[in-house]
């Protein structure tokens, strides 16, 4: 990753914690991460562009850097504290993506790690590969119907509790979904 990313990155969190981001410019940012207008064009579109890079680089990050089933809780909750954490900052790009953009970038990384605990847990059972995608789309639709509750509430909840309660529910259940359509049956030639 270049490093100018990096130093943008940092200057537009470092701007966010005093401006809001619709009156963060260009030049500003520029100045901060002691680049050239220029460089910043070559990186980015514009200074949503560079916001919507920094949150899903950060997600991202949070969401894949713990995917596995005796994992998956702890890195959710270090998400959901950083992003309650960073208040401002994460609703003034949340504001910034639509809502169609926002659910797809969740729906992609959620997927991303259901998919690793959904392959961890089923490994040996003989389940159609459609049942086995619809068991990870399933459980990646709640886990994400809880996160956009969690925004939509102003991040009301405790982290915590939130993905205790989602750990505890989750927890049998998707061994359990996997058991019910491999009892079902299926033959590689159905």
């Amino acid at each position: 990753m270049p490093r100018s990313r990096v130093r943008l990155a940092q200057a537009l969190k470092d701007a966010l914690e005093t401006t809001p981001l619709d009156r963060i410019t260009v030049s500003g940012l520029s100045a901060r991460a002691g680049i050239h207008r220029q460089t910043f064009y070559a990186q980015f579109s514009d200074v949503y562009d560079l916001a919507e890079w920094v949150f899903e680089t950060e997600v991202a990050d949070h969401i894949m850097a713990h995917a596995g089933y005796d994992q998956w809780a702890d890195g959710f909750v270090r998400m959901l504290v950083y992003m309650k954490g960073h208040h401002d900052q994460v609703y003034a790009v949340l504001h910034a993506l639509t809502a169609v953009r926002l659910e797809h970038f969740f729906y992609h990384w959620l997927h991303e790690m259901m998919r690793v605990i959904v392959d961890e847990i089923g490994d040996g059972f003989r389940v159609a590969p459609a049942d086995r995608d619809f068991v990870v789309d399933h459980f990646t639709l709640a886990v994400l119907g809880h996160l956009l509750h969690w925004f939509a509430t102003d991040m009301r909840d405790d982290p915590y509790v939130l993905v205790s309660n989602l750990e505890f529910i989750l927890h049998g259940s998707l061994r359990a979904s996997l058991l019910r359509f491999a009892d079902r049956g299926w033959s590689p030639s159905a």
